[in-house]
């Protein structure tokens, strides 16, 4: 057996090595729970900051949406306008159209009547031409509406001819029925030499 002297030193050197072991365990803990807890807090600072950041452009967003959303709804009501403008410019550009194609429809008409109506007074007879000659003089017209113009101012000078012809011809014949009654100019002037007076009184 050792001495006690020396057993007790050994027993005060084993507990010195254990209080130291545990020491340096406890110390390493504690550095090492000082460790995560500063990067926890780091942690959460950078979070916190990122969280931060992110309600800053949140908020941007919310803004510029609400500003596009206002220059949108703007937009849509100029639209709106420019598309009701654009339907009553073509409502105004469709009747002008119209109206043109009437005026120029008009002109064909009425211009070939016009040239007609001066070939009539310049001479009668011109018109029992044939219905082409009105279409071959005005090639630019419609052929069609030429023609049946041509044909009108031949009926109308058809029909003038035949009432001259017809009021022309019955004193005619009226003098041919009083001469064949023995009413003539003739039997007139003898009744009056019978009678021994003239015709005027």
């Amino acid at each position: 057996m050792a001495p006690p002297t020396s057993y007790a030193a050994l027993r005060r050197a084993l507990r010195w090595a254990i209080f130291i072991c545990h020491t340096t365990r406890f110390s390493l803990r504690r550095k090492s729970f000082k460790f995560s807890r500063r990067s926890a807090a780091r942690s959460k600072d950078r979070k916190m900051r990122y969280i931060a950041e992110l309600k800053r452009r949140l908020q941007g967003l919310q803004t510029e949406e609400t500003y596009l959303y206002a220059q949108l709804s703007l937009l849509q009501k100029d639209t709106g306008d420019l598309t009701a403008q654009n339907s009553e410019l073509k409502l105004e550009l469709q009747t002008l159209e119209r109206q043109v194609h009437l005026i120029d429809v008009k002109e064909e008409v009425q211009h070939p009547e016009v040239q007609m109506g001066q070939t009539i007074q310049n001479s009668g007879p011109m018109m029992n031409l044939p219905a082409s000659y009105g279409a071959s003089q005005h090639p630019d017209h419609d052929d069609m509406a030429t023609l049946l113009t041509v044909q009108q101012f031949q009926q109308l000078h058809i029909h003038s001819q035949n009432g001259q012809q017809q009021y022309s011809m019955q004193p005619q014949a009226q003098a041919r029925n009083l001469n064949l009654r023995g009413l003539g100019p003739s039997s007139i002037q003898k009744d009056n030499a019978t009678s021994g007076t003239s015709p005027e009184d």
